[in-house]
């Protein structure tokens, strides 16, 4: 039997073998992320140009099968745009409306959408299950900094915590995003995410409206404040100039009452002291 100082040894071992597997991997995360996104765009414009041939459902339809399981494959808004792709939304063919509201999903929605109406929507193949979990994981990347892996494991389905640290450094390999995996408070560090598609421009633009027009009312304000700030300046240094006057004022009135006191004691004991020394030498 192992002493309880002997499984102690053994855990931390396999604690120590885990962060050098984890750090091992992280290190080739930066590199990586380079070659990912040239190759992201490369793909991006691939689909496009796909699209833009596609002139039936079918293929429309198949278009959207592939580029959702492209692995780094995040930005659908151009391809839903493209007319062979939007015709599917007004098809009579319930398959075909069924594929554009999968597009749309993996346009804005989450893991959490697509188990919610399933029913609705066609059977995700496993690259597609990864891609639309990866995709979750970055609107949850978007909304806060510090994930939870309780909080991951709810979102994404994935019941054990080395499936959770597999996938994240997977997002990290992909450059999906960047962060610290921490194993003694099972939580991610988001410290960059790419952004997925827009969900209405209309509603951005609104609010960099209002948010323009605030700082306009908040510059005013200031602006009312530094012109009182510097009347008051003006108001300080008028009446210190003037105190200043004053005072000279009266210093030089104090000055020239001492001389003319000065004077008439002269005036008053000069004539004493001849009439003393007169009087002296007659007596003499």
């Amino acid at each position: 039997r192992k002493t309880e100082t002997e499984r102690e040894t053994e855990r931390e071992r396999e604690s120590e073998s885990e962060s050098e597997r984890l750090l091992l991997v992280l290190w080739t995360t930066t590199a990586l992320t380079f070659a990912s996104a040239q190759y992201d765009m490369d793909n991006h414009e691939h689909f496009l140009a796909v699209g833009k041939s596609c002139s039936t459902s079918a293929a429309a339809m198949e278009l959207i099968r592939t580029a959702t399981a492209e692995p780094g494959m995040i930005a659908f808004e151009e391809l839903s745009e493209l007319p062979a792709v939007r015709a599917l939304q007004d098809s009579d063919s319930e398959e075909c409306r069924k594929y554009f509201k999968l597009l749309t999903i993996f346009r804005h929605g989450t893991w959490s959408t697509y188990r919610s109406s399933q029913s609705e929507l066609p059977e995700l193949s496993p690259a597609q299950e990864v891609k639309l979990r990866q995709l979750s994981l970055i609107s949850l990347a978007e909304q806060k900094k510090v994930l939870p892996y309780s909080v991951l494991q709810e979102e994404l389905q994935l019941s054990q915590v080395r499936d959770i640290e597999d996938f994240l450094i997977d997002c990290m390999v992909l450059g999906l995003l960047n962060g610290k995996l921490d194993q003694k408070q099972r939580h991610l560090e988001v410290e960059y995410s790419k952004a997925r598609d827009v969900r209405n421009i209309d509603d951005i633009i609104t609010a960099l409206e209002n948010w323009r027009d605030n700082c306009d009312v908040v510059m005013g304000s200031i602006q009312t404040e530094l012109d009182w700030a510097h009347s008051k300046a003006i108001d300080v240094r008028v009446r210190k100039e003037e105190l200043d006057s004053k005072i000279e004022e009266v210093k030089k009135n104090i000055r020239t009452e001492a001389e003319l006191r000065g004077g008439q004691q002269d005036m008053m004991t000069d004539p004493v002291a001849d009439g003393e020394g007169t009087r002296s030498k007659r007596r003499r």
